[in-house]
């Protein structure tokens, strides 16, 4: 086994629109597995969502792989200092020699969108992933908002959450409640999410919220989520990994 990693872009995205990012690539002439993707994006307009989903695709590839990404606001002249590179742990098969395609769709036009792949030769678990909610799904404060539905491909264990969202008025409260609505279980699958104050000039990037969870989902079942936020939310994006 060798480990590598690959980068996709710079590219700027397209507000509620799928971007590809850089050009498809091969990645091995030998089978292998990304094990982890990491994405910076720069957010220079104040007040911009910046929650997304970014997508893995490869001819092949058994399932879907949507992964919610980005928390907080744009910030232009008073944005929150550099961060490292959004961290979102995976597991997507590659077989050899196809080309292997990188895509986001975030709510908001993002500067120079680069995504790497990291991923190890041989053989590795195929982890599927979800995706509901983004441009223009957006809470109004106290209020339950239906995310979305996630209809699974196959049955399996649910093993990661990611919410991403962004508040982009001053002084108002980020945090809120996530929850999942899975058939055939009675839960309850509750989560909070969010942190820090909105910010319209006074802007900040964030990572998504992940929780690493255990729960058991039949095949063809739509998980649904909804999202409680004690203010104004604004595209609302959620993915679930499927083991």
């Amino acid at each position: 086994m060798v480990t590598y990693s690959k980068v996709f872009g710079p590219t700027d995205s397209v507000a509620g629109t799928k971007t590809t990012v850089g050009a498809a690539v091969s990645l091995r002439p030998e089978p292998c597995y990304i094990y982890r993707i990491r994405v910076g994006k720069g957010n220079v307009v104040n007040a911009k969502e910046n929650a997304g989903v970014i997508e893995i695709e490869a001819p092949g590839l058994d399932g879907t792989h949507k992964y919610a990404y980005g928390n907080g606001s744009g910030g232009a002249t008073n944005n929150g200092q550099n961060q490292p590179a959004e961290k979102i742990d995976c597991g997507i098969p590659i077989a050899p020699n196809v080309l292997v395609t990188v895509s986001v769709k975030d709510a908001e036009a993002a500067k120079d969108v680069t995504v790497s792949l990291e991923f190890r030769t041989g053989s590795g678990r195929n982890i599927r992933s979800y995706a509901v909610g983004g441009a223009a799904v957006d809470s109004t404060a106290d209020a339950a908002l239906t995310v979305g539905t996630m209809t699974m491909e196959l049955g399996g264990t649910i093993k990661q959450i990611r919410f991403a969202g962004s508040g982009i008025v001053d002084a108002k409260a980020a945090s809120g409640k996530l929850m999942l609505e899975v058939p055939g279980l009675k839960g309850p699958f509750e989560y909070a999410v969010g942190n820090g104050p909105g910010g319209a000039s006074l802007g900040g990037a964030a990572d998504a919220d992940v929780f690493d969870v255990e729960i058991p989902v039949g095949p063809n079942v739509g998980v649904i989520a909804y999202l409680t936020s004690a203010e104004v939310v604004l595209s609302a994006t959620v993915s679930i990994q499927v083991a």
